[in-house]
């Protein structure tokens, strides 16, 4: 057998036997699981993109200081089986949203439930 099948054969079983390959982390490594908070205010960006899909929430204080929060939530496959559609939230749209803090204390949430002005209740 030549240099090149030596090398070339074990190569291919090697790459079609590794198929491809998924990296996932945990929400317990991102985000404080032991704690839940609610954030209220109007969506000011919707990013459907994969792995997640993120909500940008802009969220006021007391004192009327306003935070842009990242809200992390499933894949938007996961989300269309929930119920959600590309049509579910606007730009603008009042919501409150329940979930995990950061563990960095950023202002970044990984969403349990979205609750819509309308009444609504989504999984996150």
């Amino acid at each position: 057998m030549d240099r090149r099948r030596r090398i070339g054969l074990p190569l291919c079983f090697v790459l079609a036997a590794s198929g491809p390959v998924s990296g996932h982390h945990s929400v317990t490594a991102y985000y404080d699981t032991s704690r839940q908070m609610t954030l209220k205010g109007p969506v000011a960006s919707i990013e459907w993109t994969n792995p997640h899909m993120f909500l940008h929430v802009d969220v006021k204080d007391d004192q009327g200081r306003v935070t842009a929060w990242a809200i992390e939530t499933d894949s938007p496959n996961v989300l269309s089986r929930a119920g959600w559609t590309r049509n579910t939230l606007h730009v603008g749209d009042e919501v409150s949203a329940t979930g995990y803090p950061s563990k960095k204390g950023t202002p970044a949430l990984r969403l349990v439930t979205l609750a819509l002005a309308d009444g609504r209740k989504l999984k996150g």
